[in-house]
């Protein structure tokens, strides 16, 4: 009976040791196996951003056995890339956004963020990480979450104290569509020149790829509050003033077929000494764009940035596409418009342009250069442009923006004209002169591009 129990315990501790044996195997065999996976997941997930419009481009990736590691260079406008560093955490498990589990996934993605910013962060509100992490779904969608904790700092030897909201944001992509958020309650900051403030910025957006190729949807950030009050010194008095529910807005839709482009930036008033204005909106717009030559550009650019050409040669096929994109545009005739709402307590300025191009652009062998980048925009808005606008405001609307002399210059030169009780300005564009209250204005010609491509080192 003994034997018989003895022999019953060893076949239970083998079985223990059988199952453990697989699950240590599983643990150390299954995250390569997902290296596969999330690599080519990783790699999709940056070519849905480069199709989206975004200039990201993946410079590396390194994969190991648990992990990898991938070098991402986010363009900023024309102010060079920023090069984020990326480590990879193969799954099916992994933790983010602190201690969130997430089962089963191709990948978990911890991104270093840029050490300048990181630096000039904890420099002026106090040490805090910034927490970018990012999970990477078995289908392919890619969440990320990026946060700083609340922090302030005090320096007394000179004066100066700083306090810092804290921020959440979260951006969702997919292959077809994304969205994000963000939140920042506020940024403080006091010392011996005065303090300064900004309050309740939210950020909030969606985009979907439309069957035509194109990406359409909305965005919004807002902006509750910035004021600010400096100390004087010297010949400088104090000044202080208050800015109050900003917000820029953006929609993309398609109407009619056609896309429809709009851009919005309204705040609710102003106030900063004798200014006081408020509320203001500004809207541009442009419509009656066909669709497919945007997704044909969008997914030329794609292919251009991912090919194997040399920089120059990229450069000149991106011309060449752009040229094209911007033919069968014009092709149908769209129209910007822009348009300008601004109160105050002496009346209300109104202002609108509309600005187009004549589809016999299309046609012009100016259009067709081999050399396209040389100043042919110019040559085509002079020759094809056209735009009118007019501004009315009342004489009391601009006293405070202006000096008496700057007004009567205005004046004298015939930009702005009286009209009983207000100033207008009424403008026309075509066939390459401007005519302004009726009289022809010649602008100064920009000054030539240096041709860099005749240049020896």
């Amino acid at each position: 009976m003994f034997a018989s129990r003895s022999g019953g315990a060893r076949g239970q501790a083998r079985i223990a040791y059988i199952v453990a044996g697989v699950c240590l195997g599983a643990a150390i065999v299954v995250p390569a196996m997902f290296g596969g996976r999330a690599e080519r997941v990783y790699r999709d997930s940056i070519a849905q951003l480069a199709g989206a419009g975004h200039a990201v481009s993946l410079e590396s990736y390194r994969r190991g056995w648990f992990s990898s590691e991938a070098t991402v260079s986010v363009a900023v406008g024309g102010h060079g890339a920023i090069t984020l560093v990326q480590r990879v955490h193969h799954g099916p498990l992994g933790f983010y956004n602190g201690w969130h589990v997430a089962f089963p996934v191709a990948a978990v993605v911890d991104t270093d963020p840029p050490p300048k910013l990181q630096g000039v962060m904890d420099k002026i509100f106090g040490e805090a990480p910034i927490v970018i992490s990012s999970v990477v779904w078995m289908g392919g969608a890619l969440d990320t979450y990026i946060s700083r904790e609340a922090t302030e700092r005090a320096d007394p030897a000179h004066n100066f104290t700083a306090k810092f909201g804290g921020f959440n944001s979260e951006v969702h992509l997919s292959q077809n569509a994304y969205t994000i958020r963000g939140d920042a309650p506020g940024i403080t900051a006091a010392g011996a020149f005065g303090e300064a403030g900004m309050a309740g910025l939210t950020i909030r957006g969606e985009s979907h790829r439309h069957s035509s190729g194109v990406w359409l949807g909305n965005k919004l950030l807002n902006l509750s509050r910035v004021n600010y009050s400096v100390v004087g010194s010297g010949a400088h008095g104090s000044a202080s003033g208050l800015v109050q529910d900003i917000a820029f807005a953006g929609l993309t839709e398609i109407k009619n077929g056609r896309l429809d482009i709009r851009e919005t930036l309204s705040v609710g008033n102003i106030a900063a000494g004798a200014l006081k204005l408020g509320p203001i909106s500004l809207v541009a717009g442009i419509g009656n764009i066909a669709p497919e030559p945007i997704a044909q550009f969008t997914n030329a650019v794609g292919s251009i940035s991912h090919s194997t050409s040399d920089p120059q040669a990229q450069s000149q096929m991106l011309q060449e596409k752009i040229v094209e994109a911007f033919v069968a545009i014009v092709k149908e005739s769209p129209i910007l418009s822009i348009d300008l709402h601004a109160a105050s307590p002496n009346g209300e300025a109104v202002g609108k342009a509309t600005l187009g191009i004549s589809p016999d652009l299309a046609n012009d062998p100016l259009i067709k250069s081999s050399n396209p980048d040389r100043g042919i925009a110019a040559q085509a808005w002079n020759k094809y442009g056209h735009a009118s606008a007019e501004l009315v405001a009342p004489t009391g609307f601009l006293a405070p923006l202006l000096k008496a002399d700057q007004l009567k210059q205005l004046e004298q030169s015939g930009i702005l004209a009286r009209d009983g009780a207000n100033y207008v300005c009424r403008a026309s564009f075509k066939d390459g002169e401007w005519l302004i209250n009726g009289r022809k204005l010649k602008l100064p010609a920009p000054p030539a591009r240096p041709n860099l491509t005749n240049r020896r080192s």
